[in-house]
This record gives C-alpha cells, sequence and structure tokens, in this order.
C-alpha cells in the first residue's frame, strides 16, 4: 500500500518538474540569459567578423525565441518538443560558455 502511495507521488513529482522545464517562462528566462551571454562573448572575444556575427544571429535567434513562447501555438507543441528545444539552448549555453574560456587574456599582464 505504501508502495503504491510512494509510486503515486514519485509520478507527480515527476510530472512538475517536467511542467516546470517546459513552462514558456523557463524557455524565456534561457533565451535571455543566453542572449546576455552572447553580449558577454563578444566583448570578451577578440572583433572577428564571424564572432560578432554569430553573437547578432543568437540574439535575432532568442528574440525570436522569447516572442514564439509568448504565442498559444507554442502551448500546442509536444513536450518532447519542448524537451528538445530546452536541451538544445542548454548546449547553446555551453558552447558560448567553452567559447569565452577558450577566449585569450586581453593583456598579457596578471592582474
Amino acid at each position: 500500500m505504501f508502495e503504491w502511495i510512494k509510486k503515486i507521488l514519485s509520478k507527480a513529482k515527476k510530472r512538475m518538474q517536467l511542467e516546470k522545464e517546459i513552462n514558456p517562462k523557463s524557455f524565456q528566462s534561457m533565451a535571455k540569459e543566453i542572449s546576455d551571454l552572447a553580449d558577454a562573448c563578444s566583448q570578451v572575444c577578440h572583433p572577428q567578423e564571424n564572432v560578432l556575427h554569430r553573437v547578432e544571429r543568437i540574439k535575432t535567434e532568442m528574440e525570436q525565441l522569447t516572442t514564439l513562447t509568448m504565442q498559444p501555438e507554442f502551448k500546442k507543441l509536444s513536450t518532447q518538443r519542448k524537451l528538445e528545444l530546452r536541451e538544445s539552448l542548454i548546449q547553446s549555453r555551453e558552447q558560448i560558455l567553452e567559447s569565452m574560456q577558450t577566449a585569450p587574456s586581453p593583456t598579457k599582464l596578471l592582474q
């Protein structure tokens, strides 16, 4: 009997966590974070045209994503699609952070 209750509570907890992860507000906050990271990356990385172009493209895509999450059609997307989009955003954030970490120091002097 107690195992049955534990399973029900566990399933409810997982379902609530999933709903939190695919909530449109979660996507909006992730898009804002990635856009801010892209701005920081453009300042930290060497000002090469391809980096600046990528940063502008990322910012545009994050604005489009924010707009999309406000549309009623976003709620109609399947859970699987939303999870794939979330995973893609996480990977994008990791790639930006990695490129910022591998950027050369702006000065040769140690601070």
